[in-house]
């Protein structure tokens, strides 16, 4: 069955993460999407553009440059990558001993530096898309433990569960609070009226799941759930905590 040469779609998109190394909260990171176009690719794209070209015959040449690029990095030179760039060998860590000799290289990796007219092609690019990454915590489901009732109806001084992502409660200026909701149906902002959930009544505190109890004493009424947490994955923090804040729950 003969191969079949694909060209790669083509958008340029571009994630900003919250930059946790600066103090400003309105600082980002840009992370460009891969868009791997692969050998195949190329391939399509050359053959389209010049008829007569032989798509088998490119790949060949393809190859063997390929392989004589590795046996150049293998030779421990630096090899010019069709004009491209240039890859060359670098020591993969530092290097430590009084006297150190060959067993105290850590090992190699390649490194690249790219020429002139690579870095034009860059200074050209033009961005199709950018994405805001959100590292809010994301609610799922409110369960009423009491009584298993997800319809949002909870009951003072019961537990209620809550199942989503990045719900664990982490760090400084972090917590649980009921914030009242008003006529327009959205959780007051002023955080003197909300009603703190006791640290000692959250009884399970994980990423997809929170668990505690609806505070003694709290008024009959519609809430917002907020969650303000740190919390990034694994042992990290967020440098500013983000907040999250659920549908209108009822309390009676």
């Amino acid at each position: 069955m003969a191969k079949i040469f694909k060209n790669a779609d083509s958008i340029l998109s571009v994630t900003l993460h919250r930059n946790q190394f600066s103090d400003a909260e309105n600082s980002f990171i840009g992370h460009v999407t891969r868009n791997t176009v692969t050998l195949d690719n190329m391939i399509a794209s050359i053959a389209e553009k010049n008829e007569g070209v032989s798509p088998y015959m490119i790949q060949h040449v393809a190859e063997l440059l390929s392989a004589e690029m590795l046996r150049s990095c293998r030779n421990g030179n630096a090899v010019d990558v069709l004009g491209l760039g240039t890859m060359y060998i670098v020591v993969s860590g530092c290097v430590n001993g009084e006297n150190p000799g060959e067993s105290s290289i850590p090992g190699f990796r390649l490194g690249f530096t790219p020429s002139p007219a690579a870095q034009e092609a860059m200074d050209s690019l033009k961005v199709d898309k950018v994405v805001i990454a959100d590292s809010r915590p994301v609610i799922d489901r409110i369960i009423n433990v009491f009584n298993q009732n997800e319809e949002r109806k909870l009951t003072e001084g019961k537990g209620v569960r809550i199942t989503g992502s990045r719900l664990k409660v982490s760090g400084e200026a972090s917590g649980i609070w009921f914030a009242p909701v008003g006529a327009d149906g959205s959780a007051s902002k002023d955080e003197s009226t909300w009603t703190s959930v006791s640290a000692d009544t959250i009884s399970c505190n994980k990423p997809r799941s929170l668990e505690f109890y609806v505070p003694d004493g709290l008024a009959e009424g519609k809430y917002g759930i907020v969650i303000r947490t740190r919390y990034s994955s694994n042992d990290r923090e967020l440098k500013f905590p983000v907040t999250a804040v659920s549908k209108a729950v009822s309390v009676s």
